[in-house]
């Protein structure tokens, strides 16, 4: 009998803990890191921020404006909290007003507003725990 009541508390847990994961995949628009190493410091909470608020086309068209920006080549990104991670790392630069990330092209974009050392954007982006690669103007 506390057998098969230890049972139905697992199971229901289990039940409960698929609900909770199903419903902010679907309403809240939180997706399940892709590679659980390269984003083992996110802490999730990513709906929350700006940054996968705004698209994609949005920020880089807000970047373009900018009479500085640069174009970072970035290895190691799998998913949306890798996209954050990277995109605050960089928005932390002195001089960086506003980035962007993108899975797709593997490469992150940055307005500045004053000119930065394109070694303390790589530095940005290496500490993220990504690889920085060509850095582009």
């Amino acid at each position: 009998m506390t057998a098969t009541i230890i049972l139905g508390a697992v199971i229901a847990a289990a039940f409960v803990f698929g609900l909770r994961t199903a419903y902010r995949a679907f309403f809240k628009g939180e997706a399940a890191c892709c590679s659980e190493d390269g984003c083992a410091g996110c802490k999730g909470g990513c709906n929350a921020q700006k940054i996968l608020d705004d698209s994609y086309r949005a920020r880089v068209e807000k970047i373009e404006k900018f009479p500085l920006h640069r174009t970072i080549d970035v290895d190691g990104m799998t998913c949306e909290k890798c996209i954050y991670r990277v995109v605050r790392a960089l928005e932390k630069v002195d001089g960086v007003t506003i980035a962007a990330a993108s899975l797709e092209k593997q490469s992150a974009l940055v307005g500045l507003k004053a000119d930065v050392p394109d070694d303390a954007l790589r530095e940005a982006i290496n500490k993220a725990g990504y690889t920085a690669g060509a850095v582009t103007a």
